[in-house]
């Protein structure tokens, strides 16, 4: 049986350097699964889309799997 993507759009102040923002992403991203019961098992990173207020809005999803799986770490 297939796995069902979950989506989370994240705003990211727009000064970050790209290893803040996948850091930020990352963390983010298994916090949202941690709360809903669940571990990381594949993640996918949209393009950024600036907001032109300082701020950056990410797309950001997630494929839940078992403990130990993870790729975003």
């Amino acid at each position: 049986m297939a796995g069902v993507w979950k989506t989370v759009h994240l705003f990211v102040p727009s000064d970050r350097s790209a290893s803040e923002v996948s850091k930020y992403l990352c963390d983010h991203i298994n916090a949202v699964a941690y709360e809903a019961g669940e571990f990381v098992r594949q993640v996918r990173i949209g393009d950024g889309v600036d907001q032109g207020t300082g701020w950056h809005k990410w797309s950001v999803s997630y494929l839940p799997g078992l403990a130990g799986e993870g790729v975003c770490e």
